[in-house]
């Protein structure tokens, strides 16, 4: 890919301006509030793929190696999120764990 323009710099340097002067900035306890949160969602998704896993009665290796990962998008990501506002985030499991699995278990 080509550096950035000048255009684009001068696109970009605005648009840093615009956000400190515009978009308030979150405390230090709603950060780790809203990390600790991430990493139980990431810990809970973990435990999901595990359960259906097991439900699919795969072999341990399997079950162990599983995975999934849990992204953040949006306003969050950007690291532009005003105080309170949500966490967009998106799921990325095994195949072997289903649409029907996600919407219909408990």
């Amino acid at each position: 890919s080509s550096p950035p323009t000048q255009v684009d710099l001068s696109f970009n340097k605005r648009l840093l301006t615009y956000s400190q002067n515009h978009i308030p900035l979150e405390a230090t306890e709603g950060i780790r509030r809203r990390e600790r949160v991430l990493d139980r969602m990431r810990s809970l998704c973990r435990e999901w793929i595990r359960s259906v896993c097991i439900r699919l009665s795969l072999p341990r290796d399997v079950i162990d190696a599983a995975g999934g990962q849990l992204y953040t998008s949006g306003s969050y990501r950007l690291g532009v999120h005003e105080p309170g506002a949500d966490i967009d985030t998106i799921l990325v499991a095994p195949n072997v764990c289903t649409r029907e699995d996600f919407f219909g278990s408990d």
